[in-house]
């Protein structure tokens, strides 16, 4: 009787292992990718050991799936081309062109848009975000958006519960209205491409 193995690891890496990275990935290459497992799953959310895992591996027969999860707390599974998502950047971005398919929530868009402007504008001039958001923050329609992405990922639990009232036609207008009123429109459409 032939048995034939699957193996599934969930999220090998956590914020307080991404130092052993190298070594992980390595240990997983090492012991699983034999001719004794049939396949094998690898979960992560972690792009740095994704990468890592990838890159000595071009000559396995594989396939790479993201799964996000929609408006309807449904979970979406897309394949992915190796090279589709080279980083952190990118992959919020991804989630905004997700979310106009209809395929990622509120609470990720939200999120991610906040984390492409403190990416962006910390690495381009924080001065000139801090001006921008708060000449947008008066109109009226604007001011949730703006208290949303002022506040740190995790530093608020309210976050959690604010999900909710995220209007996406309004932050995805803000969000770009801030992009065109800094002068960087053509970096807006480049990354929405």
């Amino acid at each position: 009787m032939v048995v034939e193995k699957i193996i599934v690891i969930d999220d090998p890496i956590s914020s307080l292992s991404h130092i052993y990275v190298f070594n992980i990935t390595h240990l997983i290459r090492k012991t699983f990718f034999t001719d004794e497992y049939k396949q094998i799953f690898i979960l992560t959310h972690s792009l740095y050991f994704f990468h890592e895992l990838l890159f000595k591996s071009k000559q396995l027969d594989k396939k790479l799936f993201r799964i996000i999860k929609g408006n309807d707390s449904k979970s979406n599974i897309l394949e992915m081309k190796q090279g589709e998502i080279q980083n952190d950047y990118q992959a919020y971005w991804q989630v905004l062109k997700d979310h106009d398919g209809g395929k990622s929530s509120n609470a990720l868009l939200a999120n991610s848009m906040r984390n492409i402007l403190e990416h962006f504008f910390g690495f381009i001039n924080n001065d000139a975000f801090q001006e921008i958001t708060e000449k947008i923050e008066k109109e009226e329609k604007y001011k949730f958006f703006i208290r949303y992405i002022n506040k740190e990922s995790h530093s608020d639990l309210n976050t959690i519960s604010d999900t909710k009232e995220i209007d996406p036609t309004i932050f995805k207008e803000a969000f770009k209205k801030i992009f065109i009123d800094s002068g960087y429109e053509p970096h807006y459409n480049k990354m929405m491409q």
